[in-house]
């Protein structure tokens, strides 16, 4: 058994220590193993406020290989931790987020405000001359 497998496993346990080096140890692997890591990762966004940001950042480091999974979860599920996850994601991966640009738009027009912020946030990192928003909604 490989190392992706048992950090996915131990991505899954009850320490949260352990879940947060876990993410970030998957993060550190980067694209090497993205169908593996990334549906993972997607999933530990709806952990606690630690595990989150960790899972976050290491979909970040996987960098532009995460990028349609996060698209996706930002534009179908409703969950706000999991929104607020993939919105920081992508503006920590920057201008390799480009395509994700109309969907951190649409994000903008959401109920939530952190949804919002940080979506706002990301469109700010990607800086492209789409992903100028001249009117934010809060």
């Amino acid at each position: 058994m490989g190392a992706v497998p048992l950090l996915i496993h131990a991505l899954q346990g009850d320490d949260e220590d352990v879940r947060r080096n876990a993410a970030r140890a998957l993060g550190d692997i980067g694209e090497g193993a993205v169908e593996e890591t990334v549906p993972a990762l997607i999933q530990a966004l709806q952990d606690v406020d630690g595990v989150r940001y960790d899972a976050a950042t290491a979909l970040s480091d996987i960098g532009e290989g995460a990028v349609p999974a996060l698209i996706q979860v930002l534009q179908s599920d409703d969950d706000r931790d999991d929104s607020i996850g993939a919105a920081l994601a992508l503006g920590q991966i920057g201008e390799g987020a480009v395509e994700a640009v109309p969907a951190l738009i649409q994000a903008l027009k959401g109920d939530d405000d952190w949804v919002r912020r940080n979506a706002a946030e990301a469109l700010e990192k990607i800086r492209t001359p789409e992903a100028v928003v001249d009117e934010l909604p809060f």
